[in-house]
Formats: structure tokens, C-alpha cells, sequence
């Protein structure tokens, strides 16, 4: 699959604004700053807050967990249950969440950490993520999507990259959630299911980098606006 083939579709500005939250702390610290630059042109306002810290999200449309550290923090994030909480209700309404890597750890179950504690965390995505003492996956993916989602239809086409020192442990596919990725690894052996969502939640491993296909960015953009739209209460 070469770049041509990746670039699929143009983007078009979406035709209203959306605000989209971005975890930004120590946990989450690794972003694509080309994939927050893509969502400002197409008109999305980016709000920072600090899962650590903050104690209730902001009023947004949709939330955006990048990759970092959660295992560094894990303490900090299991004890803030306020902003865990605040996270479950955002989901349940039918908010959208995108998440990548460290984002996925905090939407598990839990995250064990090296000494063998288990921090619980959002509970939104099934299974613990379990550190290990060395890299569990580096390198260079490409995704293809089997399923319609928040970034697209289904056969959408992306690439990103691995840099993990943990496993999603009992990630079943029962109770909703669904493995929408194709994940066909760049150094070499078979593909993989993975992008694991349920409703409008969406994490994986995987750090895309949404210059390989444009069309991500604004169908992530439009999923916030529509899930507004569905939110709001009837007049």
C-alpha cells in the first residue's frame, strides 16, 4: 500500500466548529502536533485539561487522549475518580472519545504497573493493561478499518506507529466492543485486529498520523459535531 494509495480523500472544512478536549499532563504528553494543527484548520476549537488534575471535564464535543506515561502517574489518575467519573457519564451521553497508546491504557480497566499493583482507571475499554520490563511493540503500521467509526467509514486507511511497553490483557470482544483495525506491521510478520471500540469510544495502540490521509481528521471533526447535535435535548 503506498502513500498514493493511503491518500485517499481531500479534506473539506467542516461546516461548523467543535470543541474537542485534549488531555494534556504528564500522562498524555505525545501528540502529532500535524494532527492538532489539521483539527484547528478544520475549525475544531482545542481545549486543554489535565486527567491528573482536574476534577471535571470541560463542556466539549468530543476528547482526544494522546500517548505518554499513564504508568508513571497511575496513582494521580485512579485517585482523581471526580474526573474518571465525569469520563464514564461524557461516554454514556454518547460523547466521542478518540484515544491512542497511553490513552488506551487509561480508558481500560486498570493499569498494572511493574510492582504488580492494579490502578483501576475509566473502565470504558475491557481489560488491564500490563506493563512489562521491556518494549512490547516499535515500528511503523498501517491500519485499515473493517467497520464505519468516528474516523471514517469502513476501508479507511491510515498509518502511525507503535512505541508500547504494555499488553491489553482480556480484551474481549463481548459486551459491545468491537476490533475494527487491520493492523499490518511495517517491520514484518501478520496482521492483527486491533481499534478497540465501543459506541463512540475509540483507542488503540496505534499513533496515527493523519497526514497519511486527511479525510481522519475532518471525520473525526464531523463525529463531534454530530454527537453535539444528538446530545442536545429536544426543544
Amino acid at each position: 500500500m503506498g502513500v498514493t494509495s493511503l491518500m485517499l480523500r481531500t479534506s473539506r472544512p467542516a461546516l461548523a466548529s467543535a470543541r474537542i478536549g485534549v488531555a494534556r499532563d504528564r500522562a498524555f504528553c505525545f501528540y502529532y502536533e500535524d494532527n492538532l494543527n489539521r483539527l484547528r484548520s478544520l475549525g475544531a476549537e482545542l481545549v486543554d485539561f489535565a486527567p491528573s488534575r482536574d476534577r471535571k471535564l470541560p463542556t466539549v464535543d468530543g476528547l482526544y487522549f494522546g500517548g505518554g506515561y499513564p504508568e508513571a502517574v497511575a496513582r494521580e489518575l485512579s485517585s482523581n475518580t471526580a474526573m474518571l467519573e465525569s469520563i464514564r457519564t461524557f461516554a454514556a451521553h454518547g460523547g466521542v472519545i478518540y484515544a491512542e497508546c497511553g490513552g488506551l491504557m487509561y480508558l481500560c480497566e486498570g493499569i498494572r504497573t511493574l510492582d504488580g499493583t492494579l490502578w483501576p482507571m475509566a473502565a470504558l475499554i475491557p481489560g488491564v493493561a500490563l506493563m512489562a520490563g521491556h518494549l512490547q511493540a516499535l515500528g511503523y503500521v498501517e491500519v485499515e478499518t473493517n467497520a464505519d467509526s468516528i474516523l471514517g467509514p469502513a476501508g479507511t486507511r491510515f498509518r502511525g506507529h507503535q512505541f508500547r511497553y504494555s499488553t491489553l490483557e482480556d480484551a474481549r470482544g463481548g459486551n459491545g466492543m468491537a476490533r475494527i483495525y487491520n493492523v499490518k506491521p511495517r517491520w514484518g510478520g501478520a496482521p492483527f485486529a486491533e481499534g478497540y471500540r465501543v459506541g463512540n469510544v475509540l483507542a488503540s495502540y496505534v499513533h496515527a498520523h493523519w497526514a497519511s490521509n486527511p479525510s481522519v481528521a475532518d471525520a473525526l471533526v464531523r463525529s463531534c459535531m454530530n454527537s453535539r447535535a444528538s446530545r442536545q435535548p429536544a426543544a
